[in-house]
């Protein structure tokens, strides 16, 4: 089988028929679907425990007891941001993945990914802040936020993992505005271990070549990064020293 140009299927004499292909795209729209319920099952379940631990916290508890449940809620929410990954790695791959374009304001979902991190940052005695936020930045601007915050989330996660002493700094710029859109840049650096020069370069072409550097240096999370700055017309950069740090740039679009 063959794809022309435009995007037509051209049927040569390997033995794939059109049937064929209709069951195997059947299937596909199937596991997809059974995927999607039991990712919702799942949902609904950990939002039950993050309630629960918030109802339990606002009772009479040690302090000891409070840090545990602390960082029960904290876990929780961060496995279900690897099941938002999971299925946007699959829808991503199906071509589903849609932006909403709603006002939101930014140095709000800063603040929210910052919370995220915070307890797993102090278990590991380094800090997480915003380091620099352009006032001119419109306090709402339009776009999804919660890619966004699934980006920003990647990001400051991967930073988080891979640094032992220091912390991680959030930067909010305003690149570009006119009367219709703006182009933001957010960086995340750290004083984590860094990526050795030679695995950087592969890094950057793409994530492709390699999924053992993949693994090693941030999972699926980074593919689907970078496939979401580019849904929001933007670009994914990133700047590292080994034993030094890393930095990563993104920029994305936002209506005014």
């Amino acid at each position: 089988m063959q794809l022309s140009i435009n995007g037509q299927k051209h049927w040569e004499n390997d033995g794939v028929t059109p049937s064929m292909v209709n069951v195997v795209t059947e299937h596909s729209r199937k596991e997809n679907s059974l995927l999607e319920a039991k990712s919702h099952e799942i949902r609904t379940y950990m939002t039950r425990i993050i309630s629960m631990t918030d109802l339990t916290l606002m009772t009479e508890v040690t302090e000891e007891q409070r840090d545990y449940l602390t960082t029960v809620k904290s876990s929780t929410k961060l496995l279900l941001k690897v099941l938002t990954d999971i299925m946007d790695y699959s829808k991503i791959q199906a071509g589903k993945v849609d932006l909403e374009q709603r006002p939101f304001d930014i140095r709000q979902i800063v603040d929210e990914v910052i919370d995220l991190f915070n307890t797993a940052a102090q278990q590991k005695n380094i800090e997480i802040r915003l380091k620099d936020f352009n006032n001119e930045i419109p306090k709402n601007v339009i776009g999804d936020s919660l890619r966004i915050k699934q980006v920003l989330s990647n990001l400051v996660g991967n930073s988080v993992r891979f640094t032992n002493q220091g912390g991680v700094a959030i930067e909010v710029d305003l690149e570009e505005l006119n009367e219709r859109w703006m182009q933001i840049r957010f960086i995340v650096s750290d004083t984590g271990i860094g990526i050795p020069e030679d695995k950087l370069s592969k890094l950057i072409k793409g994530f492709r070549e390699a999924d053992s550097l993949i693994k090693e240096f941030g999972g699926t999370g980074l593919i689907i990064t970078k496939k979401l700055v580019r849904l929001m017309d933007g670009e994914l950069y990133v700047d590292s020293r080994e034993g030094i740090g890393s930095k990563f740039y993104f920029t994305a679009v936002f209506g005014v």
